[in-house]
């Protein structure tokens, strides 16, 4: 399905709107064609190729239904809108991407963490992203058991050049030894896709660790330093009487 938004027209906190749809049916052996016009989020009234003539969906919509549908220009302009607008400027791409099926990628991170009631909550996120086509489900595991409560999704998103992205969130508790499991279904899949997860090894451990080690390595760069500044200075006190006790020596 294609949907192509023509006009948007604002007035105060009211919004008039005209969408025209082309809904592929087999491949693109079938088309739809849907001329819809909505008010402040509500249809009002809409032309159904398969109909071939406007359906009144309020009260408010019939007057305009009525007025178009005894138009004869304007219902031979909506019944060719089929050839003239869905299959005239969209078949090649749609005979294109009928059959087309990209496996999605699959990435997990920890967005954030807050304390709550004493508890230490997590938010992670499996971010499935370049896939096509756009059905997809997007499961979440906490060692081997599937969390379903406190799951968010977005919707899938069109990035542009014919792939799709979603984000699906997992709200928390991580302990140490866990494993959360992101398994993503997609027609492109033979089996699901299953990327695993592990408190130690989240960006945030891996950040502590580095911290660490510089730390650790410049403490020990100073130590070094600092114990060659004192044996010197040692070295310099012992060699100073020396050279005073000489000039006492008998001659």
């Amino acid at each position: 399905m294609t949907s192509h938004l023509f006009s948007s027209t604002e007035v105060r906190d009211f919004v008039a709107a005209v969408t025209s749809e082309c809904h592929y049916l087999n491949g693109t052996q079938r088309v739809q064609y849907l001329d819809r016009y909505f008010y402040n989020q509500e249809e009002l009234v809409y032309f159904d190729s398969d109909k071939g003539y406007f359906i009144a969906k309020t009260e408010f919509g019939k007057p305009d239904a009525d007025y178009w549908n005894n138009n004869k220009e304007i219902i031979e302009d909506e019944r060719s809108s089929v050839e003239t607008f869905c299959k005239r400027h969209n078949n090649n791409i749609h005979s294109i991407t009928g059959d087309r099926r990209v496996e999605p990628s699959i990435k997990i991170s920890l967005m954030n963490q807050y304390e709550e009631s004493h508890t230490k909550q997590h938010m992670l996120i499996c971010y499935v992203f370049g896939f096509y086509p756009s059905e997809i489900e997007v499961k979440w595991y906490r060692n081997s058991q599937e969390e379903t409560e406190l799951v968010q999704s977005t919707e899938p998103y069109h990035n542009g050049d014919w792939s799709y992205q979603i984000l699906v969130m997992l709200e928390t508790e991580i302990q140490k030894g866990d494993t959360f499991t992101c398994e993503v279904h997609h027609r492109s899949l033979k089996a699901p896709h299953r990327v695993d997860w592990h408190p130690q090894s989240s960006d945030a451990a891996k950040n502590k660790m580095a911290t660490g080690i510089v730390g650790f390595v410049l403490g020990a760069v100073f130590f070094v330093v600092g114990l060659v500044i004192y044996m010197r200075g040692r070295k310099g006190q012992t060699s100073f009487p020396l050279q005073q006790n000489e000039r006492f020596l008998p001659q």
